[in-house]
């Protein structure tokens, strides 16, 4: 049976009403696994069309504001392009330039509640991208802030807000994981992922590993997480995982030997990223730290030990530090298709949350 036939039998709810409309979109878990199959239904449904769903006016006249306070590629390119061929508009401002207080110091700038309730009036919906890393320069970078901040827009907002990347959650790019992983094997449960540690001098955040794993939890897969000894995700998020993976028959796994972790995996997802101790620690002690595991790269060898693993990314990677060049050039590569979704499953999530129910019926 192909993987575009298991998904028909396993989901026949798809054609079902449904109550995305609306919604802010911030977190996987905050959604049943029936609503993210809908979501994954259409983006399906956009990519069979090809070049037709380039040319779609189910958001005309409605319009997108983007903002992003730390830097981005795929997904600023994607949203705008997602936003624009379902026949709306985007706003994509510079975020320093609203003068928005993201950390409430005194005469730094406007309240996120007042900005909130004016943008509701001018746009129908918004997507952050904000992390506790970044904020006023007189302000102390703090785990789990852009969370706050996201969720506290949200709050004062009326139009819907999507999450662009946090630093707990990056659920649009956890939806193009499971698609390109769908395309692959179809049904996803009892299927074993990798999350793996990877060195790299970059110092990358940990939202799209815990992203991955939350995605893959909720589909029953069973997940490794492999990193070496100080390099350990967020706690309360890992055992959120975990009650999700109790109740999707799934599993997650700790392993700080990658030999023992890689064996039997079905797909491998390499990726670095910083110590718990970064948002205290000094940028030369994390490079220390980091360096001392300079081995736990994904080589051909590494591979071998798989059960023909594909390996995903949600990129960027740093080639021959993370990943080395005949693992990401290679034949089990999904990177650049996995990129590709990201279109697909931003678009499908934008009709959803703005279209009239009645327009996407018939398309997925």
């Amino acid at each position: 049976m192909s993987a575009e036939a298991a998904h028909r039998v396993s989901f026949p709810e798809l054609h079902e009403p449904f109550a995305l409309r609306g919604r802010d979109f911030l977190a996987l878990d905050q959604f049943e696994r029936t609503d993210l199959d809908r979501i994954l239904a259409l983006a399906r449904a956009f990519k069979r069309m090809g070049p037709a769903s380039r040319r779609l006016d189910l958001l005309d006249g409605k319009t997108l504001l983007t903002l992003f306070f730390r830097a981005s590629t795929r997904t600023r390119l994607s949203f705008a392009a997602a936003m624009q061929q379902l026949g709306g508009f985007v706003q994509c401002p510079d975020a320093q330039d609203m003068r928005l207080n993201l950390d409430d110091c005194p005469g730094k700038g406007e309240s996120l509640k007042d900005t909130a309730r004016v943008v509701e009036r001018y746009v129908d919906a918004v997507a952050i991208r904000v992390g506790g890393a970044i904020g006023h320069p007189d302000a102390a970078p703090r785990p789990g802030r852009g969370d706050q901040i996201m969720a506290q827009f949200a709050h004062w907002c009326g139009a819907p807000v999507i999450n662009m990347g946090s630093d707990l959650h990056h659920p649009t790019q956890a939806l193009a994981d499971l698609m390109v992983m769908q395309e692959q094997f179809g049904d996803l449960q009892g299927k074993k992922l990798v999350v793996m540690w990877a060195y790299t001098p970059a110092l990358r955040n940990l939202v799209s590993p815990l992203s991955c794993l939350m995605a893959a939890s909720m589909f029953g897969m069973h997940c490794t997480l492999a990193h070496p000894p100080g390099f350990d995700l967020d706690a309360p998020t890992l055992e959120r995982i975990r009650q999700v993976c109790r109740a999707s028959h799934g599993r997650l796994e700790v392993a700080h030997e990658l030999g023992s972790a890689l064996s039997g995996a079905h797909v491998v997802f390499a990726r670095n990223w910083w110590s718990p101790n970064y948002y205290v620690n000094t940028v030369e002690e994390e490079l220390r730290l980091a360096q001392r595991y300079r081995d736990w790269r994904l080589t051909r060898d590494w591979m071998a030990r798989t059960e023909a693993a594909r390996f995903i990314h949600c990129m960027p990677f740093d080639r021959g530090l993370e990943v080395d060049d005949d693992v990401v050039d290679g034949p089990h590569s999904l990177v650049y298709d996995q990129a590709e979704n990201l279109l697909h499953v931003r678009k499908a999530l934008l009709a959803h949350l703005l279209a009239d129910e009645r327009q996407l019926r018939g398309l997925a």
